[in-house]
Order: structure tokens, then sequence, then C-alpha cells
């Protein structure tokens, strides 16, 4: 079985669009996934830009944030056309992850909206999505969750391109994963936010700033 990583850009819908606002605020403008196999090595990946339906311009905000910009999306597809591209570059026998349930909400907002809830393989998807955030803090035993950037500095790697690159956040949240099971800095860390907090009802970001944390090479 398959571990598929992925990571959605998102933009607003206008405020102007009041009754579209009511099923979807935003719509996708990139797909960014990569694929391991049952070594947790990457074999593949995935990333396209899509075509939002209701804006032609990419915000400045948006384009600061994601580095996303208008020509970018000018000629790339729609959603109704990318996934199911994506659907299809999954396979059939695999287990999604992504940092918070905003992607699986996302998608399901915005094929609702779009009228795409009958895409061959998108109930599949749903049924084995997994949020991967809520898992990790939950192994360290974290009351509150935290962004990506935050979690990579606190594993003690370095962050895979820059932060709201689809591709590069799938990427560094599959790290994060292959870290959560195979690593023995990680284990470590675990055992050191263990004991830290017994009998505590602290969070971390209370207590320590674990960027300044290193642990020494094996």
């Amino acid at each position: 079985m398959y571990k598929i990583f992925v990571d959605l850009e998102m933009h607003p819908i206008p405020r102007s669009l009041k009754e579209e606002r009511k099923i979807c605020t935003q719509e996708i403008i990139e797909i960014g996934a990569v694929k391991l196999n049952e070594e947790n090595e990457e074999i593949s990946s995935f990333c396209e830009f899509v075509k939002p339906g209701y804006v032609s311009k990419i915000y400045s905000k948006f384009q600061k944030l994601t580095g996303i910009r208008t020509e970018d999306i000018a000629f790339a597809d729609p959603v109704s056309e990318v996934l199911p591209r994506f659907i299809e570059w999954c396979g059939s026998d695999y287990e999604i992850y992504s940092w918070s349930d905003s992607d699986i909400w996302q998608i399901m907002n915005e094929t609702n909206l779009k009228q795409l809830t009958d895409l061959d393989g998108l109930s599949y998807m749903f049924n084995h999505w997994h949020d991967f955030q809520q898992e990790f803090c939950e192994i360290l035993h974290l009351e509150k969750v935290m962004n990506l950037g935050r979690a990579v500095t606190l594993a003690g790697l370095d962050f895979s391109g820059r932060e709201h690159d689809g591709l590069a956040d799938a990427r560094t949240t599959s790290r994060l994963y292959v870290e959560s099971r195979d690593s023995k800095s990680f284990d470590r860390l675990r055992k050191l936010v263990v004991d830290a907090f017994k009998g505590h009802t602290f969070t971390m970001g209370d207590m320590f700033d674990f960027g300044s944390i290193s642990f020494p090479a094996e």
C-alpha cells in the first residue's frame, strides 16, 4: 500500500459571490503531492497549478504567500480536469495524509460547489484520508496543534523548499511522517517531551524554544 502526502494551495472566492461562498470560500490553485512505497521511500511526485473559476488575477497577498503568480494559473487546467488526474496518479491502494484537515474539507466543499462529487475515486480518497498534523501532536502529547514550519524545527529537520509551496509542503510532511516512524532522534525528542510534561498541563510552546535543540549525529 502506498502513502500519499498532499498539500493544496488555495485562493479566496470574492466576497461579492455570497451564494458560492456559502458552499466554499476558497478555490484550489495548486496541488502538490508525493508518493511513498512500503519502505517509506519517495517514488513519485505530483504538482500542478489549477485555474480558479471565480478569479482571473491572484491577489498580491496570496502571490506573496504562495509564490503563485497570475501567469502561473492563466493557462492551467480547471479543478475539474486536474483533480481527476491527481486521483488517477494516487492509484487504487493507498492512504493519504495532509497537514491538518483543511485540505480534505477544501476538496469536499469545492467539489460540492462545482458539482464534481461523482468523480471516480473521490469517495475512496475521502475514506482513506488522515490528518497527520493531529497525529503528530498526539504522538508528542501536545494539547495544541502547530504549523508545519514549527513542527519541522521541532523535529530537527530542514524545510524542503519554501513554505506554502504545494510540493515542498507535501514532501516536508512526508519527511515528518518518516521521522515519526523510524528516527532515533524523534524517539529521543518524544521522550524529552513526555518527561518534561509529566504532571503539567502546559503546551510545549509555553515552556521551551525547541528551535534551539540539536541532536548528536548517530
